[in-house]
């Protein structure tokens, strides 16, 4: 507890009600729930979520995909209606 410190918040209702819920079930406290999904968003945080040059390179893959497909395909229909029915 010595490296613990008091925190006081406000949460809405239906977060009051899943805390007092799942604590029940786990057998564990509230607060314990509360440090548990502060660690996990804290890891998470620090992924590629947030990280915008890997945004960037995402797009400039797409970007070359779109490229290299537009020039393998026609642009416009290469067939007619009737070539689709028996004649």
């Amino acid at each position: 507890m010595a490296n613990m410190v008091r925190k006081q918040l406000y949460v809405k209702r239906r977060h009051d009600d899943f805390l007092k819920e799942r604590s029940a079930e786990l057998g564990v406290t509230e607060a314990e729930i509360v440090r548990d999904a502060l660690d996990s968003y804290a890891s998470y945080s620090g992924s590629v979520r947030h990280d915008g040059s890997a945004w960037a390179a995402e797009e400039a893959f797409i970007d070359e995909l779109v490229s290299a497909a537009e020039s393998r395909v026609p642009i416009g229909r290469t067939w007619h209606r009737d070539d689709l029915h028996e004649s």
